[in-house]
């Protein structure tokens, strides 16, 4: 066992140990905490284009996926479920959407006859069913219904004053260090800066709050119910609450980061009448973030009651590390979390704008290839709450029912401990229970689903001895898939990414030749119940009616004619498959005859687009990026799609001409998630040629359900009124883009039409391929 900097007796102890006398209690430590992180977990969140809305609106969204323990995207979750419920549970909508790269987007409407009232809107995956914690993302949101708006409620009706032991524990006869939360009826900060400590009448301590109603203090416990209390003024009254009991026996810890140094000062503190106790006994300390662990042993010795132990900072992991206290049972005693400061964030700059027609467009710059979401709001707009990505990524993951506060403030540059995020994770228990982790680790009983299942099973009887195959075909998303039939004459398409309503067409192939089909079909993984189910907590709260309820919401256009369409000749052909699932991160254009006319192949084309083409008649095909980004120095390349289809051989892209090609869709510098050094992806869609004719041929038709939403472009709601005005300035939204991706230089643009005079609030929310987490909010002139 090696020596670690401490001022106390105190060893760390190799969590690789052999098994044999106390170090038989290491192993067993590591093996709980291996086995419980075994499994990946995914983590969401989803940035809104407002978070109050009117009826016959829409709810825009764009959601970003997380790996938490690598503090990067997590790149190969695909198949999300979307679910839209009341305050009472009742699931009114759902949605299965695509995820794509470590992002997805879609949108709810809202219908015009919808209460008014608080909504929540669920995001998960049938993954994350493998998990005892709730791993999903919930979001509550507020409608207003203008023919029958609710009446307002009030952060300031109530005021409830908590008070929380570091370590969990309060403990008699010794000096614990407290902090108290002081929020509202909606567990929002109030404008209050300090709460009393009294006793009677008499004032002990004044103890100041910070922004999000946290204040720290320290209190020597003599009795277990002291007659101390808390208090504050408010409103013109007096709120008391009384400081929690202490125990008689047990052990308390105080943490403390050390201001210019890399050290962490760790205190475990217990009383004499728990010292006869534990005398020479060892407790574990364990840190850990997910399976990243350290051990610490150490035992209570020569009356010594008090322990003050150093932690240099290499033993932190980057992010949330939860501490336990572990005793010789291997039971926990005290927990405390523990923010390690890394370069999680980064920031947006804006550097110009122009008027160009209708839109004003801005250039800006950040972190190289960085995808992002912006919704632009008037500025003094009321649709904006404490949904924030850099919580849900790296606080919410680890901690039980997260407050709902503003947690902006946590992520900041600096360099010195943050106190206020101190005071919080205090406040703050881990999610993950020890008791859990101890007896019930969790067990791949749910698939990690990418793209949709359809099983089928022909109802006849096929001869014994022959080959029989299914041919699947589908002309609007241009599948064509062969599999062969298993026993109990059933057959299987798996990874299929297929939007909602595709009219599917299989054939029954025997020996290549078509029998007629007598099949049943049906998509298996289209469709998913969470097992931790969400009870809205119902706060209620002291109203205050609105005098002039219309006078502040917005006047939306509920009924529209539908024009008949109306072609502009000589305007660009739009483009067919810039929605399809996955293309949202590409630019795409049409191929025209001056394309084919200066590059005749699709490799002339690759070429072209900044890639190197390797075609020689004696090899393999291959496209490599003209950069290189390994340690080695290896070559990347892209993966390449064709018609939809990832291409595992390029080869067939010898004998495309560029002029068979109808559209083209790139991004050389999008990170593909795979074991190998991808980088870059190309898409191909060719002119289309239908599919063998089958109008003579024996088929089964069958329409998907519940397939994969498609993605709608974004419209703005029509607002009666314009842009202006009271209710739009509360309530409306200027503008909503869901997807836009930095370059290799960090630099970008959008629009924004110009139907909105005056200064708006820009919020922008992203996340780069290395992890680099965008969450900004920048006001603007429009």
């Amino acid at each position: 066992m090696k020596k670690c900097l401490t001022t106390i007796v105190f060893f760390c102890i190799s969590i690789s140990l052999p098994i044999y006398g106390q170090e038989n209690k290491i192993q067993q430590i590591s093996s709980i905490v291996k086995n419980y992180y075994s499994l990946e977990r995914e983590n969401i969140h989803v940035h809104f284009s407002k978070n109050i809305f009117i009826t016959n609106e829409n709810i825009w969204f764009k959601g970003y996926v997380y790996y938490s323990k690598k503090n990067a995207p997590f790149f190969t979750t695909t198949n999300i479920f979307a679910v839209l419920k009341n305050s009472e549970n009742k699931t009114l909508d759902s949605k299965l959407l695509y995820g794509s790269l470590g992002s997805f987007e879609g949108s709810f409407e809202l219908p015009t006859n919808m209460a008014s009232g608080s909504y929540y809107l669920q995001f998960y995956t049938n993954w994350m069913n493998n998990f005892k914690e709730d791993q999903s993302a919930i979001y509550k949101i507020e409608v207003i219904n203008p023919d029958n708006p609710s009446q307002s409620t009030t952060n300031d009706a109530e005021v409830k004053i908590n008070v929380y032991p570091e370590g969990g524990v309060s403990l008699k006869n010794k000096t614990n260090t407290m902090v108290v939360s002081v929020k509202g009826c909606k567990n929002q900060p109030l404008p209050v800066t300090e709460v009393t400590l009294f006793n009677n009448t008499e004032t002990i301590q004044t103890i100041p709050l910070d922004n999000n109603g946290y204040g720290k203090f320290e209190y020597y416990y003599l009795e277990e119910n002291p007659a101390d209390s808390l208090s504050l003024d408010f409103l013109n009254q007096t709120y008391k609450t009384a400081l929690p009991k202490a125990l008689k026996k047990g052990i308390t810890v105080k943490l403390t980061n050390k201001t210019g140094t890399n050290n962490t000062s760790l205190e475990l503190k217990t009383n004499k009448n728990t010292y006869q106790d534990i005398e020479n006994k060892p407790f574990y300390i364990l840190i850990h973030k997910d399976d990243n662990a350290f051990l610490l042993e150490t035992k209570f010795t020569d009356n010594v009651t008090d322990h003050k132990l150093v932690i240099n900072d290499d033993y932190l992991f980057n992010g949330l590390n939860t501490i336990r206290v572990l005793d010789n049972d291997l039971n926990e005693v005290a927990q405390r979390l523990l923010y390690k400061r890394f370069e999680s964030n980064s920031h947006v700059k804006i550097t110009g704008n122009k008027a160009e027609n209708t839109d004003i467009v801005f250039t800006a710059e950040t972190t190289a290839n960085t995808n992002l979401s912006i919704t632009i709001l008037p500025l003094q707009t009321k649709t904006l709450n404490n949904n924030n990505i850099l919580n849900d990524f790296l606080l919410v993951p680890y901690i039980e029912d997260s407050p709902d506060i503003n947690t902006s403030e946590y992520f900041n540059n600096s360099s010195q401990p943050n106190e206020s995020l101190d005071r919080y994770l205090i406040c703050c228990k881990s999610k993950y229970i020890w008791q859990n982790m101890k007896q019930n680790p969790p067990k791949e009983n749910y698939t990690f689903d990418m793209g949709l299942k359809i099983k089928g099973v022909i109802n006849q009887n096929l001869k014994n001895g022959k080959e029989y195959s299914v041919r699947l075909t589908s002309y609007g998303t241009i599948i064509d898939e062969k599999t062969e039939v298993v026993n109990n004459n059933e057959f299987y398409f798996d990874n299929l990414i297929l939007p909602d309503s595709t009219k599917l067409t299989f054939e029954l192939l025997q020996n290549g030749k078509n029998i007629n089909p007598k099949l049943y079909t049906t998509t298996l993984n289209n469709t998913s119940q969470y097992n931790a189910s969400h009870v809205p907590s119902q706060n209620i709260c002291f109203t205050d009616s609105i005098s002039k309820p219309f006078a502040y919401i917005p006047d939306i256009q509920k009924n529209t004619i539908a024009l008949k369409e109306v072609i502009v000749k000589g305007k660009r052909e739009e483009l067919k498959y810039a929605t399809t699932l996955g293309n949202g991160q590409l630019r795409g254009y049409k191929i025209t005859e001056e394309d084919y006319l200066s590059s005749p192949t699709v490799l002339d084309l690759i070429r072209y687009e900044g890639f190197e083409v390797r075609n020689r008649p004696d090899s393999a095909i291959a496209v490599y990026g003209r950069w290189k980004n390994t340690i080695n120095g290896m070559k990347n390349s892209p993966d390449v799609f064709l018609d939809g289809i990832r291409l595992i051989k390029l080869d067939i892209l010898r004998d495309i001409l560029t002029s068979d090609i109808d559209e083209f869709y790139i991004n050389k510098h999008m990170s593909v998630p795979t074991l190998q050094n991808r980088i870059g992806i190309i898409k191909i869609y060719r002119k289309r040629k239908s599919f063998s004719k089958t109008k003579d041929k024996p088929v089964f038709d069958y329409v998907l359900e519940n397939g994969f939403e498609k993605i709608t472009p974004f419209t703005n709601t029509t607002y009666t009124n314009g842009y202006t005005g009271s209710g739009f300035n509360n309530y409306g939204l200027i503008h909503w883009i869901p997807t836009t991706i930095s370059d290799e230089n960090g630099k970008f643009s959008f629009s924004i039409p110009q139907t909105y005079k005056g200064e708006a609030k820009l919020v922008i929310e992203g996340l780069s391929p290395e992890g680099k987490i965008i969450s900004q909010i920048i006001t603007i002139n429009l």
